[in-house]
């Protein structure tokens, strides 16, 4: 008979801390920066996320070594430091208008008074086919991945800060998320044209952000705004980048 392989009760404790909490997360609806940090600190099996502690003054001058070292530039999530973006936005990109460009944009927890799926959308499946908390999640997702990578592209005023590394990060957060929720949905065939939409959507972010490919970071951007703003909001103010395989067009 072959030896019993040794557990390490550490690893089965913390796998079993993270389950729960992932089922936590998606009861809850709580998905935001704060939840993510500390999803990620629970998981000892798995990378860590790096979030930045020292915060950045306006100059950018004062950068210092993060978590793990990392110095980009960034001010913690959550923070209202300035920061210096790592990244120069392309000369293609059109910048939101920002008002005041000396301000700050903190993060924004998602509104769920303003969920209104545009009517482009609902053609595709029934209100029956994704439950509330399916909707309410792929909002949140929508809602705050949007914030970060405006902020990523056109500075503080746009959005909170995060690099680009963690950026990609936080989108599979989410995508995970939303995939557990999907995989319980009863119904969920009848939405599978937008829920396919969704994973490569998000699957096209987290390579953008992984290959730091300016081109490719646009293009994401443009479809997670109209995702945001269009699809989830039905915002008729909002600029459309016509990103989507649904029509945006309003009549």
């Amino acid at each position: 008979m072959r030896p019993l392989i040794p557990m390490d009760k550490k690893r089965i404790v913390t796998l079993a801390g993270t389950l729960v909490l992932a089922g936590a997360v998606v009861a809850a609806g709580v998905y935001g920066p704060s939840v993510w940090k500390v999803f990620r600190q629970q998981s000892a099996i798995t990378d860590s996320v790096v979030i930045q502690s020292p915060t950045v003054d306006s100059s950018g001058a004062n950068a210092i070594n993060g978590a793990n070292g990392i110095s980009n530039g960034t001010a913690p999530i959550g923070t209202s430091g300035v920061v210096q973006s790592a990244a120069t936005p392309a000369n293609t990109i059109t910048a939101p208008p920002q008002g005041d460009t000396g301000s700050k944009s903190k993060y924004r927890e998602p509104d769920s008074k303003l969920l209104d799926l545009a009517p482009s959308v609902a053609t595709f499946f029934s209100e029956t086919a994704l439950s509330n908390d399916a909707k309410s999640l792929a909002f949140g997702t929508a809602w705050n991945i949007h914030q970060y990578v405006d902020g990523y592209l056109f500075g503080p005023a746009a959005g909170p800060q995060m690099n680009d590394l963690d950026i990609k990060k936080y989108i599979v957060f989410h995508k995970t998320l939303l995939d557990k929720q999907l995989k319980n949905e009863a119904n969920v065939s009848k939405a599978v044209t937008f829920t396919s939409y969704l994973d490569v959507l998000l699957n096209s972010g987290i390579d953008a952000f992984d290959s730091k490919d300016k081109t490719r970071i646009e293009q994401f951007h443009q479809g997670i705004h109209d995702l945001d703003t269009h699809i989830m909001r039905n915002d008729l103010s909002s600029k459309i980048y016509g990103a989507t395989p649904f029509a945006t067009k309003r009549t």
